[in-house]
C-alpha cells in the first residue's frame, strides 16, 4: 500500500526557504546604503560635474566683483592673474569698483548668459554676456583653470 500525498505536500528535501532572498536583500541594502553614505560625506563640489563647478565659479567671481568682496574675488581668480603686477590690491579694490559702477552701472550675469561652456581636462572656456546697467551688454570669452581641485577664472 502506498501512502497518499496531497498535491500541497512538499517533501522535506525540496522545501523553499527565505534565506536566499534575505541574503540578496541585505546585500542590496548595504550597497545602496554605502552609495548614499559616500554621496553624503563627499564635499558638494565633488558631486557636481566640471561644467557645473565652472558655473559656480562664474557666479562667485562676478558676485564678488558686484558686491565688492575682495576675498571672494581673490579666491576665484587663478594664481597667474593674482601674481600679475596689475592685479588689484585690497586697499584700492573698493574705490576701483565704485568708479566702474559709477561709470558702467552694476553688472548682471544670469545662467542663461553663459554660452558654449566647454571643459578640456583642467581648462575650460565660456562665452559670457554681461549686462551693465549704464553701458549695456558686453560679450567676453572667459577662461578657467582647475587649481588645487577648484575652478578659477583666468585671463
Amino acid at each position: 500500500m502506498s501512502a497518499d500525498k496531497s498535491p500541497g505536500d512538499v517533501s522535506p528535501g525540496r522545501g523553499t526557504t527565505a534565506t536566499p532572498f534575505l541574503i540578496a536583500l541585505v546585500i542590496a541594502v548595504l550597497a545602496i546604503g554605502g552609495i548614499l553614505t559616500w554621496n553624503a560625506i563627499r564635499p558638494s563640489e565633488e558631486r557636481l560635474s566640471d561644467s557645473a563647478q565652472v558655473q559656480v565659479t562664474i557666479g562667485q567671481y562676478y558676485g564678488a566683483l558686484n558686491k565688492g568682496r575682495y576675498a571672494d574675488y581673490v579666491a576665484n581668480t587663478c594664481a597667474k592673474d593674482r601674481a600679475a603686477a596689475d592685479f588689484p590690491q585690497e586697499a584700492g579694490f573698493a574705490d576701483a569698483r565704485k568708479a566702474v559702477v559709477d561709470r558702467e552701472g552694476e553688472a548682471k550675469l544670469d545662467e542663461g548668459d553663459v554660452k558654449n561652456l566647454t571643459v578640456h581636462g583642467d581648462t575650460a572656456s565660456a562665452e559670457l554676456t554681461v549686462t551693465y546697467e549704464k553701458a549695456g551688454e558686453r560679450t567676453e570669452q572667459a577662461t578657467f583653470v582647475r587649481e588645487d581641485g577648484k575652478w578659477k577664472k583666468c585671463s
